[in-house]
């Protein structure tokens, strides 16, 4: 399975607002529920039990949210981008404007590695994620992302 494949356009969200992480989780997790018919507070809690194992902030103003949740059939991918760097409990302690979420089923973990290996390989180059943090037009977001994915070759 490929990021390209798994970002749509619908699941893109670029001028979201919060305080800290705990409320940026909710956020999404009310944005992406409805798309993997699950409740918000199931995404949420799947979240915030994964933050609480340790800050899925990777530098750069980027964090990488994931669980894994019974009920999903497949992997989804949310991509959501906040107006000002929210405090994500990075061990830099620089806030994260962007955020890569990554929901999976509980029987496919290595899918729900590849996907989280294919994410931190394509932000890995400074010049996607300055990109990324600019754009202000989903399609085009998605684009960067595909374009980065099949320059690393994944």
């Amino acid at each position: 399975m490929k990021i390209q494949t798994l970002i749509k356009s619908d699941h893109v969200y670029l001028s979201l607002q919060a305080s800290d992480r705990a409320e940026a989780l909710k956020i999404v997790s009310e944005l992406t529920a409805p798309a993997v018919k699950l409740s918000a507070e199931v995404v949420e809690q799947g979240l915030l039990e994964r933050e609480a194992l340790g800050s899925t902030a990777i530098g750069g103003g980027f964090a990488i949210p994931h669980c894994k949740l019974r009920g999903l059939n497949e992997i989804a991918v949310t991509l959501a981008r906040f107006r000002t760097p929210v405090t994500f409990g990075s061990p830099e302690g620089e806030g994260v404007r962007f955020l890569f979420v990554v929901l999976s089923p509980p029987d496919q973990p290595a899918l729900h590695l590849q996907v989280l290996s294919q994410i931190a390989r394509t932000l890995k180059d400074d010049v996607i994620r300055h990109r990324l943090l600019e754009v202000e037009d989903p399609v085009e977001l998605i684009e960067i992302v595909k374009r980065a994915a099949d320059g690393e070759n994944l």
